[in-house]
């Protein structure tokens, strides 16, 4: 058989399609990795950049909570609020303690606060006076009800330096105790009576140093429940302006 009867020429110059070869799916193991983003890869030898933190919606009451906290730390300023107890007086002594350096800036304290405990009270101004005596000025803001025992930590911030603000209502008396399910025998009755006067003279000692009031003055002064305005406290010695900005 002849060669060219095999062979067909193309004689109209048509180009001459190669034929489909069937699709293959690549086994995923074999893919080929995806080339990076040239722009996001950081050039060689420079860190990358840290993720930016977003902080949760809910978790923003914390964060701004942390912001407050940090920002009292470093103005020295303390909040006693509420009833004065054992676990307020720890607090506050703790923070106190803290700021007994040689940095020697003044400390704010903050009161509003009905009163509380004598003997939790008391500690915290032995605290107060020990850092008076090194040079640190105290600074003591009666802010809305400052009754009781706190009236006499605010009357012992360092003279020339105890505020109240204008709507600050300040209440001196005795020592007193709630008698809610209260029960002893005769003797006990005349014990107590004993520890409510002793503590009476030693809230009157820290007004006498504190006002330049004679101690018969004091005793009539705190034989009822005296309360008064921030100008009428103003008057005895008990603050020494009126305070009417933030410090």
């Amino acid at each position: 058989m002849s060669l060219k009867r095999i062979v067909k020429k193309n004689t109209e110059n048509k180009p001459v399609e190669a034929p489909i070869a069937p699709m293959v799916t690549p086994n995923p193991g074999q893919m080929p990795p995806v080339p990076e983003n040239p722009a996001d890869v950081p050039p060689e030898g420079q860190p990358e950049e840290p993720e930016q933190q977003v902080i949760p919606l809910g978790e923003m009451g914390g964060y701004f909570e942390v912001m407050r906290q940090n920002y009292f730390e470093v103005k020295r300023c303390i909040w006693i609020t509420g009833a004065i107890d054992w676990n307020i007086a720890i607090r506050t002594i703790q923070r106190l303690s803290f700021y007994d350096d040689d940095v020697k800036d003044p400390v704010t304290i903050y009161l509003s606060s009905p009163g509380g405990d004598c003997d939790a009270g008391f500690a915290l101004i032995d605290v107060m006076d020990e850092l008076k005596r090194k040079g640190i000025i105290i600074n003591t803001i009666a802010c809305g009800s400052c009754s009781s025992m706190a009236s006499v930590i605010l009357a012992n911030g360092t003279p020339g330096h105890r505020y109240a603000f204008p709507s600050s209502r300040i209440m001196i008396h005795q020592a007193g105790i709630v008698a809610d399910g209260f029960a002893g025998r005769l003797k006990d009755v005349s014990i107590l009576q004993k520890e409510l006067q002793n503590w009476t003279d030693s809230m009157n000692r820290v007004f006498k140093k504190q006002t330049g009031k004679t101690t018969e003055e004091l005793r009539e002064l705190t034989s009822f429940d005296n309360f008064m305005s921030a100008n009428e406290a103003k008057k005895i010695g008990l603050i020494d302006k009126v305070k009417t900005k933030l410090v």
